[in-house]
């Protein structure tokens, strides 16, 4: 999946801030989220459907050094849930 221009120039935006010594767990987060929004609606959709605790057990070991708080998690699965919307309203069951 491609990120929208507005993603993009806020993905660079946090690239800068990051290189420029920020150690926010908020831009750390945020830049987290935007790079899950690279993966295909397939991948967002899987983990979209396994629900945000299945979404933190399998992330925290990899965002240790960043101490993320749940609320952390949270905003980034529900970001990456926004995403996944669209491909998951083409389903057909």
């Amino acid at each position: 999946m491609a990120l929208t221009r507005r993603d993009a120039e806020e993905m660079a935006a946090l690239v800068q801030r990051l290189l420029h010594g920020s150690v926010t767990r908020e831009d750390w987060s945020n830049l987290l989220a935007l790079t899950f929004l690279t993966q295909s609606e397939e991948a967002l959709a899987a983990i979209s459907a396994q629900g945000l605790d299945a979404f933190i057990v399998v992330a925290q070991p990899v965002c240790e050094g960043h101490a993320f708080h749940f609320d952390d998690f949270r905003r980034i699965y529900e970001r990456i849930c926004r995403a996944a919307s669209p491909s998951l309203s083409r389903v057909v069951h």
